[in-house]
Parts: structure tokens; sequence; C-alpha cells
């Protein structure tokens, strides 16, 4: 009959899996866009030159819509503050989705070296630690700025 603990270590081991396919994937995604940049020539102004640069978003839509719907000076005046205030809105909903899910998987990560032995702690450890090593280096090829 299989123990618990084999179970448990079972799920932790295809979560973990998954984590590094599922982040492999989006790191390749992002290279290729970076590399293809008029597959989607329309979501190009919205996004910027490189991914992560999330501030220039309100700017950047705002150039789009005067440069692509002819804007006069008044329809710019009055529609400006909604992408400001858009944009705003939207990296605040950032941050908070940012530290909501880091608190989230702290947790988790907590939960599961409970359940663990000692031995199997110490390579939980080792595995988190490189995982947040390649986040880090993954957020510095994007020249994000890192978390405090």
């Amino acid at each position: 009959m299989v123990k618990t603990w084999q179970v448990v270590l079972a799920t932790v081991g295809i979560f973990i899996a998954g984590l590094v396919t599922g982040g492999a994937t989006a790191l390749g995604v992002v290279k290729w866009i970076a590399r293809h940049p008029r597959v989607n020539p329309a979501a190009m102004p919205l996004f910027g030159p490189r991914p992560g640069q999330v501030q220039q978003f309100g700017p950047q839509l705002m150039r789009s819509f005067a440069n692509q719907l002819d804007l006069t000076d008044e329809q710019r005046s009055r529609i400006g503050p909604i992408v400001k205030a858009t944009a705003a809105q939207l990296s605040h909903e950032r941050r908070e989705v940012q530290l909501t899910s880091a608190l989230a998987i702290e947790k988790m990560q907590d939960e599961i070296a409970d359940i663990l032995t000692p031995e199997q702690r110490i390579k939980f450890e080792l595995l988190i630690a490189r995982q947040r090593e390649k986040l880090q280096q993954l957020r510095q090829s994007w020249g994000q700025p890192q978390p405090k």
C-alpha cells in the first residue's frame, strides 16, 4: 500500500516539474515574441520594446491612440486622464497580485516543509533557492527591478 508521504512527495514533484516546465515555456514564448515583433503589430504599442515595462503602459497607449485615431487636442485632453487613471489602477492591481501570489507561494512552501523529513527539507530549500535564482535572472534579462 502506498504511504501518504509518498503520495505527497509525488504530488510535490509533479507540481515542481510543472513550475519548471511552465517557466521555461513562458521564457521561450517571451524570447520568441521579442524576436518576432511583427507577428502582432497591433499589440506592440501597448507593450513597448521590452517585456516587463508596465510603467510605460499609459504614455505608449496614449501615443498609439493619438497616432492611429488622429485625435484632436480636445480629445487628447479628455482621453489622457482616463488612460493615466487606468494605467495607475493596473499598476496598483499588479502589485497587489504579486504580493498575494508571493504570500500564497510562501505559505505553500511552509506547509510542504512541515510535512518533509529534515533531509527532504534541505533538498526542498535548495530547490526553492534555485527557482528564485532563475526567476531573478529572468527579471534581470527583462530589465525589471528586483522586489524588495
